[in-house]
């Protein structure tokens, strides 16, 4: 498995015939040759964003998100 970029999608959902890939800003996780058979640009492990992608919103509620932060 590889990580490829989409040309076009930012998130959202691709079916091909091999099966269906989920797009989470812009890659995709793959197969190589399903990858490469679309044309898809492989992504280096060095232009990976470094930083976690949280899978699901948590279930805090929009009051929690605004609270103040107490930066001492």
């Amino acid at each position: 498995m590889a990580v490829f970029q989409h040309p076009h999608l930012t998130r959202g959902v691709v079916i091909t015939a091999k099966g269906a890939f989920v797009v989470t800003r812009g890659l995709v996780t793959a197969p190589d040759e399903i990858g490469e058979s679309l044309g898809w640009r492989r992504v280096d492990d060095e232009m990976m964003p470094q930083t976690p992608v949280p899978a699901a919103r948590s279930s805090s509620t929009r009051a929690d998100a605004m609270a103040p932060v107490d930066r001492q």
